[in-house]
């Protein structure tokens, strides 16, 4: 007898006006957990990092309908639950963003944030990380549950840590590229190669490995197992074993979520085929490499610029690079490893209950609400096994069927920034275009029959066999010179990248992972095709042009 997929649900705005699905980052619909855990630090972050700026949004707020994120932008001046806001307020208020926009751009607000996180946040971020890293499996029912507890707290306070700087993240970014665009005429995309390396947390070969690659390089034998074909949890262990560096650099990593921002995504730790061909593919690299590339091009764009603006290109270039690590390092030492944390205390919860009966499978845990964690722990007999099974396969049977791309009041561009002070047109112009490049696709499927037509990520043309990832794990069965096709790419990609000829995505635009990565290791990548996945069968031959945005079905 098959199993009934409920996947006929209502698709209601979370609120007026317009709203955007989120296909980069939760293509997926999410567990109930994270649905309780996100939105509030989310939505509190962006208020606070859009004031730092003066912008003239107080958010871009979250909503959830049915484990699908939507995201809003919502003006300042938004009618409130009393009516519309006075004018005389709206003009005052409008002044006083336009000062600080000035004052943020004048005193560069962002320098202070990457000295702050620097020295105090991600360290101490790294340090809560690691202390809840524990043996789960010693704890009693009691003392599991007060983790799980602390856990939570920490979600919660890494989120709002992620989304708080993310107007710093992206602003001087993207004010380089629109100004440098201005000059040149010329597609703002076409100058973000200049950050290729500049975030060395996204490189293959990231610095906290570093140490490891070092020891390893100095010991034969341990190369020797590194590179052996035995099973990846023996290889793993006889290298931590042999070699301490390798030890303390997997003790960093293993709570990590390889990819998204839920807690059905494995742990670093959990997949360690991923750990060992990690450090196979970055002992070829040089992290330097990408620097070298994009300094290149930066000096190249620079002799273009007219020469009574090379000094603000200068300028901002090193703003922009300045925080352009913040990017990556926001979500990879906040959320990304928090919410790991939490599903490793949830699988050892679940793992309990299965034993005990209670569970159909341990990962059924991870469909139950916060509330629901106590209760199935203190023996409460709702929910029901089968309904936390069910709640499992009717997740999963959304993200099958997909949400639709807007809710709400049909989409309408931004208002034009040309009549609004200059600083704060800088703000309003750069954090748009950013958002754009992080979120943005094509709005609808395009080309013709045997033409995919996508955004360009990296440039290139590269002809090959086609190999269709539809979950992590599929990651593992790639082979030596296959393209890529998948949903969206992260951080459990850069593991087997050396093997991939080419990226073809569904979802991101031209700020994405898979284009950033691609333009890092000269891989051809067109992201953003909408569909993509369901147009190309897996060993299909095609062929993909990262510079024109376009994949060929060539048999």
């Amino acid at each position: 007898m098959g199993v009934l997929v409920k996947t006929d649900v209502d698709w209601v705005a979370p609120g007026p006006g317009p709203w955007q699905q989120d296909s980069a980052h939760t293509p997926v619909s999410q567990t109930l957990i994270m649905q309780e855990l996100y939105p509030e630090g989310f939505n509190r972050g962006f208020t606070e990092t859009f004031a730092a700026f003066g912008l003239l949004l107080d958010k871009l707020a979250m909503g959830v309908v049915n484990g699908f994120t939507y995201h809003q932008p919502q003006p300042f001046d938004l009618p409130g639950p009393d009516g519309p806001k006075d004018p005389e307020w709206i003009g005052a208020e409008f002044g006083r963003r336009a000062s600080v926009a000035e004052a943020a751009f004048a005193g560069k607000i962002w320098r202070d944030v990457m000295r702050r996180w620097d020295e105090d946040l991600k360290p101490a971020a790294i340090a809560r990380h690691r202390e809840l890293d524990i043996d789960v499996g010693s704890l009693d029912d009691v003392a599991l549950g007060r983790h799980l507890d602390a856990c939570f707290d920490h979600v919660r306070a890494m989120v709002y840590q992620h989304h708080r700087f993310n107007a710093h993240a992206l602003i001087p970014v993207g004010d380089f590229l629109l100004q440098t665009a201005g000059w040149l005429h010329c597609d703002p995309t076409s100058s973000m190669s200049v950050f290729d390396g500049y975030s060395p947390a996204s490189n293959v070969s990231p610095p906290e490995m570093q140490s490891a690659l070092t020891a390893l390089r100095a010991n034969p034998d341990a190369l020797l197992v590194l590179r052996s074909d035995g099973e990846p949890s023996g290889v793993l262990a006889q290298l931590q074993e042999m070699v301490p560096e390798v030890a303390d650099y997997v003790a960093n990593v293993r709570y990590r979520l390889l990819e998204g921002f839920d807690v059905v995504n494995p742990t670093v730790g959990e997949r360690p085929q991923g750990l060992v061909g990690r450090l196979r593919v970055a002992l070829g690299i040089d992290p330097l490499d990408g620097r070298q590339r994009s300094d290149a091009v930066a000096a190249e764009l620079r002799e273009m610029v007219a020469a009574e603006h090379r000094v603000a290109f200068d300028e901002l270039l090193a703003e922009a690079r300045h925080v352009y690590r913040l990017r990556d390092e926001r979500g990879l030492y906040s959320d990304v490893s928090a919410i790991g944390l939490v599903r490793l205390a949830l699988l050892e919860i679940g793992r309990r209950l299965a034993t005990s009966g209670r569970l159909m499978s341990p990962e059924d845990v991870l469909d139950a609400s916060v509330a629901e964690i106590g209760m199935l722990v203190a023996g409460n007999p709702s929910p029901t096994a089968a309904e936390l099974h069910q709640r499992g396969i009717d997740r999963l049977g959304r993200t099958l069927a997909g949400p639709p791309r807007f809710l709400g009041d049909p989409p309408h561009p931004p208002p034009p920034v040309d009549m609004l002070p200059p600083a704060l047109a800088r703000a309003m112009s750069s954090m748009g275009f950013m958002i754009d490049g992080l979120l943005g696709q094509l709005p609808e499927a395009q080309g013709a029959e045997g033409v995919i037509v996508g955004i360009p990520g990296a440039g290139g043309v590269y002809e090959g066999i086609a190999r269709l990832v539809h979950s992590i794990d599929g990651l593992f069965d790639l082979e030596q010179g296959e393209i890529l096709v998948v949903s969206t790419t992260g951080e459990a990609f850069n593991s087997l990248l050396h093997l991939v000829g080419a990226i073809v995505t569904d979802h991101g635009s031209f700020a994405s992972h898979a284009a950033i990565v691609g333009r890092e290791m000269g891989i051809p990548a067109v992201v953003g095709t909408v569909d993509g996945t369901r147009r190309i069968g897996n060993g299909a031959r095609v062929r993909v042009d990262g510079t024109a945005g376009t994949v060929t079905l060539l048999g």
